[in-house]
């Protein structure tokens, strides 16, 4: 029992150590790793950020889009964006359990995240 809670709290620390090397890389202003029902797995966030209510949100524009794609011949989604003022949200699914939603801003290097992108959910999905 032991070594499992050791294995499940190494699995944590990974996976946090991988979403903050993610918003470190390429400058962002925050990633999180949600359960499609709107569950946080795990964040890595600035200051003004709602996180529970994000997930939530991001949670249900993602099953809207694939609602969308579904809708129009069975289109697999890409990724959701909301672009805001100043910053803007980019929501990927992962698996049929779980997505990606990454806060950027314009310093923000998204096309070294995106080139790298699939291999980063595949780790993710694996630690959780």
């Amino acid at each position: 029992m032991n070594s499992m809670n050791n294995s499940n709290l190494q699995n944590t620390s990974e996976l946090f150590q991988q979403i903050n090397d993610l918003k470190s890389t390429g400058n962002l202003d925050g990633a999180i790793f949600a359960y499609r029902d709107g569950s946080l797995i795990i964040e890595s966030l600035g200051n003004n950020v709602k996180s529970k209510e994000l997930v939530s949100m991001c949670a249900s524009a993602l099953e809207s889009a694939v609602g969308i794609g579904d809708a129009i011949g069975s289109q697999k989604i890409n990724k959701v964006i909301a672009e805001l003022e100043e910053k803007s949200i980019l929501i990927f699914e992962c698996d049929n359990n779980t997505f990606l939603i990454l806060i950027i801003n314009r310093e923000s290097d998204v096309s070294h995240i995106l080139n790298r992108l699939d291999g980063i959910i595949q780790k993710m999905i694996k630690m959780y």
